[in-house]
């Protein structure tokens, strides 16, 4: 499954310095828009790093 980190939780994003960016995205992003740490294995790749993903907000 996939572990994925979301939010404005300090604590979240204090975890690693990747965390620390997003957070940092995070706050300088207009409202709606989100940024996710999304630790994914790469095809059975023990060792895979995980990646920033910056979400646009939904149109309605």
């Amino acid at each position: 499954m996939t572990d994925l980190v979301t939010g404005r939780e300090s604590d979240t994003y204090s975890t690693t310095p990747l965390h620390r960016v997003a957070g940092r995205l995070q706050s300088a992003l207009p409202p709606g828009w989100r940024v996710d740490v999304v630790d994914l294995p790469a095809r059975g790749e023990v060792g895979a790093q995980p990646v920033l993903r910056v979400q646009m907000p939904e149109e309605n």
